[in-house]
Formats: C-alpha cells, sequence, structure tokens
C-alpha cells in the first residue's frame, strides 16, 4: 500500500499497466498487472470472454476496453480507499479512453494530468523525466 495521499502515476497500454509513486530515489513501480489477471492488482481482468463475438466486433479492441475498465476499476478503488489523493494518467489513445470513461466522479476530480503516451516499458529509473 502507499502512503496516504501518495501521487499515484499509472502507465498502461491494452496489455499491462504500472501503478508508479514517486520518492527520494525516483520513482518505483508499486503494483504491476496484465491483461490476463496476472500481477498484484486486479483479478481476472479478462473475466467474461467468450468464444462468441459481435458479428463485426474486433476482439482486440473489445479485450483492450475491458482492460481499460478494469485498470479504471482499480484506480476509483484506491481514490475511495485514500490509498491516493491525485492521479497522473499515460496511456495509449485508446485505453486512455477507456480508463477515463471507467473512473467514477471521486476519482475523475483527483486526476491532476492526462497523456496520451505508452510508457510501458520505460525503466522506474527513467520514468521521472517523462512525467516531469
Amino acid at each position: 500500500m502507499s502512503k496516504q495521499g501518495a501521487t499515484w502515476y499509472v502507465v498502461a497500454d491494452g496489455q499491462k499497466a504500472r501503478v508508479l509513486v514517486g520518492g527520494e530515489g525516483g520513482m518505483r513501480t508499486q503494483h504491476s498487472f496484465d491483461a490476463s489477471g496476472r500481477g498484484n492488482a486486479v483479478e481476472d481482468a479478462d473475466s467474461g470472454v467468450s468464444q462468441l463475438k459481435a458479428p463485426r466486433a474486433n476482439p482486440k479492441d473489445q479485450a483492450e476496453g475491458r482492460f481499460g475498465r478494469a485498470v479504471a476499476d482499480y484506480l476509483n478503488e484506491g481514490v475511495r480507499l485514500g490509498q491516493t489523493a491525485s492521479l497522473v494518467i499515460a496511456a495509449s489513445p485508446s485505453i486512455l479512453h477507456e480508463i477515463r470513461e471507467g473512473l467514477n466522479k471521486q476519482a475523475s476530480a483527483v486526476v491532476e494530468k492526462t497523456m496520451s503516451k505508452d510508457l510501458t516499458n520505460i525503466a522506474d529509473a527513467e520514468m521521472a523525466s517523462h512525467f516531469a
């Protein structure tokens, strides 16, 4: 768990997400998870996947949408529990949209900044410069 009121820096793409916090030694990953539900933050992010899809539906887009909403649910819960007082979110454009759509009123109110940028493959040590 993070300190009360620490800013969460969230990076996500359609397959994985990380929640980072800043500290004296720079930024470090606090939670990470992927679309399969593996990680230490989200369980069953892909639950409910069916082999039958609606006609003309893109399965990749549907999976990304579910994952974006799972990330939003995690952020909503963190804000509700007081684990973070502010959010900074950097995600690929489609995931950023899904995350923003899934944030409740309380979590939306604490979003300080959003960036339409995929930073998921940036090392923790280099992350601070991208959020400056």
